[in-house]
């Protein structure tokens, strides 16, 4: 973290949540700024009186929002492409790779399915393995992955940390073991970035997706997708006016240019420049940078500790700390939960996720250590209830 900014204080006031709401549940969907709200409700508006929009405006807008994001992977506004979700990043990355028989994907055990799919489609196009990394019994999934990194992987496409529960998938220590190998590196950090900082040009990476309705806190409906430089030279998954010159293209006359926009707009979704939701997202980028990730991680960090060491006092199950997350945290309990466990702690107004067999935490800063408390003494009460 910067020294020179001092520690994040309560950041409530900047969310809309009332009294009595525990709302853990970022890794699911995260809340939007207030802010954030009012300038959709903004855009929404424009579209009620078209003949006062502004158009080169919107433009202008979108790359700032490329720069924005931009800044907090350790990119440059270039390399970044608009569209609507992490699956259609994923899925142009693979339109634009290969792999020969025999050579593997790699992928982790119960890998969120927006990054799976377009591999199982790659592999039987190309003869290639799907090669999943299976659950570590230890709960280190860096070293599970390492082991199985080797000359044959043809591509890795890699989480920072499973989604499921928060355990660490540490990229910098698996990063140049796939440089080493010879593989395409595609990260979906949409369960990072924002929270936690990360480096694309450190780790490497031919390719990072990150949908914006989690910790970048924004609308659903849009995802951003980088392309390291070497990769922008590749095909869009769809040919339309935006990526072909747009606008300015048609108002001297009819034509169809062949060049695409430069950088990796190329890879921009058409209609990518929505009026509701580039200006939410801005908002929120804006104030993601006013925080930074290292900040924000910094103050969700206590909070997901004080809940680890509450549920190892309940007797419930947490990786080993150098194993975690600071910012989503997975709870199992010997035996299981019972299946409807999220439903009755939101019964209480206590609001997480199940996922993959785990009570799945997920703090931001609409959050403080009263709500950690709360959150303990309602699961305490439903377990000894069951």
């Amino acid at each position: 973290m910067d020294a020179s900014l001092p520690p994040l204080g309560d950041q409530r006031h900047l969310f809309d949540i009332e009294d009595g709401t525990v709302f853990l549940n970022a890794a699911s969907k995260s809340m939007l700024l207030k802010a954030s709200i009012e300038a959709g409700r903004i855009g929404a508006a424009a579209k009620g009186q078209p003949w006062k929009i502004d158009e080169p405006a919107r433009y202008v807008q979108a790359d700032d929002i490329r720069e924005r994001f931009a800044s907090l992977i350790g990119a440059t506004g270039d390399d970044i492409a608009i569209q609507p979700a992490a699956s259609y990043g994923v899925a142009t990355a693979a339109k634009n790779l290969t792999a020969k028989p025999g050579q593997r994907i790699l992928v982790i055990e119960g890998q969120f399915p927006s990054n799976v799919y377009a591999w199982q489609r790659l592999a039987n196009e190309t003869g290639a393995v799907l090669s999943t990394v299976p659950w570590p019994g230890d709960g280190d999934w860096t070293r599970a992955v390492i082991d199985m990194i080797d000359d044959e992987v043809a591509i890795a496409a890699l989480p920072p940390c499973h989604w499921t529960d928060g355990s660490l998938v540490d990229l910098s220590r698996i990063a140049p073991k796939l440089k080493d190998a010879g593989a395409v590196f595609l990260i979906d950090a949409t369960q990072w970035v924002g929270a936690v900082p990360i480096d694309v040009k450190a780790l490497q990476a031919d390719y990072l997706v990150c949908a914006a309705y989690k910790w970048l806190l924004g609308p659903y409906g849009l995802s951003f997708m980088y392309a390291a430089p070497a990769r922008q030279d590749g095909l869009p998954l769809e040919d339309h006016l935006f990526n072909h010159g747009g606008v300015d293209s048609i108002t001297g006359g009819l034509g169809y240019p062949e060049a695409f926009t430069t950088g990796a707009r190329r890879y921009d979704a058409g209609e990518y420049l929505s009026l509701i939701t580039l200006p939410m997202i801005q908002v929120a980028l804006m104030q993601l940078q006013a925080w930074t990730p290292a900040r924000v991680a910094d103050a969700i960090a206590p909070i997901t500790a004080r809940i680890a060491k509450g549920a190892e006092d309940l007797g419930l199950e947490i990786a080993p700390k150098s194993f975690r997350t600071p910012h989503i945290l997975g709870i199992r309990r010997p035996g299981g939960f019972p299946a409807d466990i999220a439903a009755r702690l939101a019964a209480a107004n206590v609001h997480v996720s199940s996922r993959g067999g785990a009570v799945r935490v997920s703090p931001h800063l609409c959050n403080n250590m009263d709500d950690a408390d709360e959150f303990l003494v309602r699961i305490g009460s439903i377990l000894h209830n069951t």
